[in-house]
């Protein structure tokens, strides 16, 4: 279940759990009463809420206080009774009447579990009992049940009926996505949207068929990467020129013009912008008359005296810490200013870029984009290189929870590459709070599972694996490499297509020339070098579970 969407009934909902026990049905049954009478389209006072859960109600104005939209209220209601009946350890006796598991209650309604769990965002209240075998379950009280049917009569009676897609219906599932790409460009969920309004079927089903659809018909796909809308020529241009040949090269190998490889470049390049919409924090002075003259053409302001002098460098610290602390730190002013200017070119690009759109690339344009891109990119690493010190030094108060120091740094590094995209500067704060927030959140969430990940391997013997480990070299026999290879491969095999490419790629396994970097990979799936790098990491945490784990660590020496 998700988090509270309010922050009142979180609050309120611990209180609860303080309460004496034996008030706890009487409580889950006022849950389910109000789940009863909330409209989706209302917003209710949580006063309100409040009187018909603990019959309680505060002095003054009745109903008075803030409102939760019904929507929201439904889902925090189902998490509220949940969340009481589990920490109370309700036993199944105790509810005084006939409760049913979800699996019972999916063959009750004739629908499928999965349907039976989503309709608890509709208001199915579950709650979480203690069964005769001692397991605590979710069950289903026999009055949630008929009063859910009698609110939701219609979804139900159409779950019941739902049956699988016919091939005719996949079929014209498919002719109407091809028609409304026709029309012009339009996303896979914007065309599911519609289609499911057509059809009377789920947006997930629609949006499900049709990507199994393009991922059969790959030459026939009808929503495309923006490298699949060109062809095997145009793809090789630009290929070749990535790999740093010259553009008079490229030409005389493609029997075309100059002129003719820039166009592919410039087509396949625009392609690739657009394929990425540029985020940006919106402000209003971007829209006035001489935003270039008060943004772009000011100057920049100047640094403090404490800022501009760097600062003493620990004898201790490796060179990539070492070089941090020669970079100086931000004044307030200046990061204002710099990020005032990064979002305004984002806000300038994305413009051109969108005028660009099902036009002819006039060259002029696209050098004005390509400059655009330049000094947004120049920005951004400025920012980012200015505040790398702040992740090594969150870094370093969570250095006693993981082994790897480096790891962890780049895990915050990548961090607060989002929390500059996200940072809205208009507000007054500084980025180094809105960073340090976004940092120490994805820390609280990946360093518990690293130390999971750890504790599941300790082997106890660590003494003998760094013995057998300075061993390895002089006591690997060909019969020996030979046997870790076939291991190696079939571990590969049991991971997904993308994973396998990238991890052999990247260390040449399975016959593939290795030594592609993370940028390379990132081009040839059409992904930042950052994706690349999480997806190598989950596939390596695969490939140590299906195998010893000191095998894949000899991946990375």
């Amino acid at each position: 279940m998700p988090k509270f969407f309010n922050s009142d009934l979180a609050d309120l909902t611990h209180q609860l759990t303080l309460s004496p026990r034996r008030l706890r049905v009487g409580q889950i049954r006022g849950i389910d009463r109000l789940l009863g009478i909330i409209d989706l389209g209302k917003a209710y006072p949580f006063d309100f809420v409040c009187y018909h859960i603990t019959k309680y109600r505060k002095r003054g104005r009745p109903d008075a206080g803030p409102s939760i939209p019904g929507q929201a209220l439904i889902r925090d209601l189902a998490t509220m009774a949940e969340t009481l009946s589990r920490k109370a350890g309700l036993k199944i006796a105790e509810l005084g009447e006939e409760s049913k598991s979800h699996v019972e209650l999916a063959a009750e309604l004739r629908v499928s579990t999965k349907t039976v769990r989503r309709w608890r965002d509709r208001g199915l209240m579950g709650i979480r009992v203690v069964c005769d075998d001692g397991v605590n379950r979710l069950a289903f009280l026999r009055c949630t049940i008929d009063r859910f049917i009698k609110q939701h009569r219609e979804l139900v009676e159409r779950g019941a009926a739902f049956k699988q897609l016919s091939h005719a219906e996949r079929e014209g599932i498919v002719q109407q996505a091809r028609a409304l790409v026709a029309r012009g460009p339009i996303r896979l969920h914007a065309a599911a949207k519609l289609i499911a309004a057509e059809t009377g079927r789920a947006v997930e089903t629609v949006r499900y068929t049709l990507r199994r659809y393009d991922e059969a018909n790959k030459p026939n796909a009808i929503f495309t990467r923006w490298n699949d809308g060109f062809s095997e020529r145009e793809a090789a241009i630009w290929r070749c020129r990535e790999a740093g040949e010259p553009v008079e090269a490229v030409a005389r190998g493609f029997d075309c013009s100059v002129a003719d490889v820039e166009s592919v470049l410039r087509n396949v390049q625009i392609a690739k912008w657009t394929a990425t919409p540029l985020e940006y924090i919106y402000n209003e002075i971007f829209d006035a008359p001489n935003a270039d003259a008060i943004i772009i053409d000011v100057d920049e302001p100047s640094a403090c005296p404490d800022n501009a002098t760097p600062q003493r460098i620990p004898a201790d610290l490796p060179p990539y810490l070492r070089a941090l602390y020669q970079t100086p730190l931000l004044s307030r002013e200046q990061e204002y200013d710099l990020f005032r200017r990064y979002n305004y070119l984002k806000f300038k690009a994305s413009r051109v870029l969108k005028a660009l759109h099902g036009k002819a690339i006039v060259r002029e344009r696209f050098d004005t984009l390509t400059e655009l891109m330049g000094r947004i990119d120049t920005l951004r690493r400025r920012i980012i290189r200015a505040n790398l010190r702040l992740v090594v030094s969150i870094a370093k108060r969570h250095i006693g929870w993981s082994a790897g120091f480096f790891e962890v740094i780049s895990d915050g590094n990548v961090s607060l590459m989002r929390a500059v995209e996200k940072f809205d500067y208009s507000r007054g704060n500084k980025f180094s709070t809105y960073a340090t927030w976004a940092i120490m959140k994805n820390y609280a969430r990946s360093i518990p599972e690293q130390r999971y990940h750890l504790n599941r391997y300790v082997t106890g013997q660590d003494g003998i694996l760094e013995a057998a480990a300075d061993r390895t070299a002089e006591s690997n026999s060909p019969s020996d490499l030979l046997r870790v290879q076939e291991m190696i491969a079939a571990g590969l095999k049991q991971l997904e297509q993308r994973e396998r490419e990238i991890v052999a790629g990247h260390f040449g396994l399975g016959g593939v020339d290795g030594g592609r970097t993370l940028e390379q990979l990132g081009e040839r799936f059409g992904v930042t070098k950052e994706r690349v790098r999480q997806i190598e990491r989950r596939a390596l945490a695969r490939l140590r579970e299906i195998l010893d784990p000191t095998l894949v660590d000899t991946l990375g020496s």
